[in-house]
């Protein structure tokens, strides 16, 4: 039985076919592993997009915020600045998501047909790095028909602490 494996070659390698099996290794190694990364790159991406989407809806619901508050005390008490009211509102009685509104207003300089407020609301007033809009109420008497064109601008943002982590800020604009 010795005489014919030795004759036939039965269980010797030729010299040609030394470390072919090992070649074959390293690349299906190379390959899975190539396919692997692939994988994972991809898996990083759509995490850092849904991060990103998650973070630009509490931008957008933070300005939704800011323009429903804007829009209650302007429509219902009327209490921002025209360029017609000379005086500063009282403010102690206006609220917002909880927040009282006693300081962080900013009137801007008034024209004879222009007046800008502007003030900040948070989210969660103890938690600035859940969110705030910044609001701006505009009135213009400029068109002479005796009402005035109203314009809100809140700009919600995902953060509002200093530093930290990336922000994102998305913005209503309501005219009436």
């Amino acid at each position: 039985m010795l005489n014919f494996l030795k004759k036939n070659k039965i269980g010797k390698h030729s010299g040609k076919n030394k470390g072919f099996t090992l070649l074959f290794a390293v690349l299906v190694g190379s390959l899975m592993l190539s396919i692997g990364i692939a994988i994972l790159n991809i898996s990083l991406k759509e995490m850092e997009l849904s991060v990103a989407g998650r973070e630009s809806q509490f931008a957008f619901y933070a300005a939704d915020t800011g323009a429903e508050c804007a829009l209650f005390w302007d429509r219902g008490e009327k209490i921002f600045a025209t360029s017609t009211h000379t005086y500063q509102p009282d403010l102690s009685h206006v609220t917002c998501n909880g927040q009282a509104f006693t300081s962080g207003w900013t009137v801007a300089p008034k024209t004879d047909t222009y007046a800008k407020t502007e003030f900040t609301v948070y989210v969660d007033p103890s938690d600035k790095t859940k969110g705030c809009a910044v609001v701006q109420v505009e009135k213009d008497d400029s068109n002479n028909d005796g009402l005035s064109a109203t314009v809100i601008r809140a700009k919600g943002r995902n953060n509002c602490e200093t530093g930290g982590k990336t922000k994102i800020e998305r913005g209503i604009k309501v005219t009436y």
